[in-house]
């Protein structure tokens, strides 16, 4: 019988010590920091288009490598609210610059992070894209990444504001660029 408690302690024991060195362990803990993005800037325009583009950075701020399966952006701009254009959100990572719309899943290291391009695209319902974008609201965009680590898959999100007024001034700066 005190071999049975004895062995019954020692399990107990291992298996005590095994899962505190799992919860030391950590897991992955990603962070779009959309306060730190830049600004939106007019990387394209046609009669009928406008294309606007911002760099959002983000960090692998856990214990541990993680991978971002699905990373995209979600816009929310109802016609209730503004129906003058159809737009057109992607993003792609920085270094990678797709522009088919796909994700591929990528490692990032614990401690590490990179950035992503986030790319927005309006087009006019009328035919005129700078008389359409005169009126714009500000537009709420979700950045939605699925991760994968340590745990088990998690979805999150972070919201950005794509305002009306830093439209107006990436429109206004290449008016006065072409100007020149």
């Amino acid at each position: 019988m005190g071999f049975l408690i004895v062995l019954l302690i020692v399990v107990l024991g291992a298996a005590v010590g095994i899962w505190l060195f799992i919860a030391k362990q950590g897991d992955a803990n990603f962070k779009f920091i959309v306060d730190q993005r830049t600004d939106f800037t007019l990387t394209g325009i046609t009669r009928e288009t406008a294309t606007f583009s911002a760099t959002v950075p983000f960090i692998n701020n856990g214990s541990q490598d993680g991978t971002l399966m699905d990373v995209f952006p979600r816009h929310f701009l109802p016609c209730e609210q503004f129906d003058a254009v159809d737009t057109d959100s992607r993003l792609t990572l920085d270094h990678v610059n797709r522009n088919d719309g796909y994700w591929e899943a990528c490692i990032i290291p614990v401690t590490t992070g990179g950035s992503i391009i986030l790319t927005v695209k309006f087009t006019a319902k009328s035919g005129d894209i700078k008389a359409a974008l005169k009126d714009m609201v500000d537009m709420p965009i979700d950045i939605v990444y699925q991760v994968v680590a340590r745990s088990l898959w998690y979805i999150a999100k972070e919201r950005l504001v794509m305002t009306a007024d830093e439209i107006h001034k990436a429109l206004a700066a290449s008016e006065d660029a072409a100007a020149r």
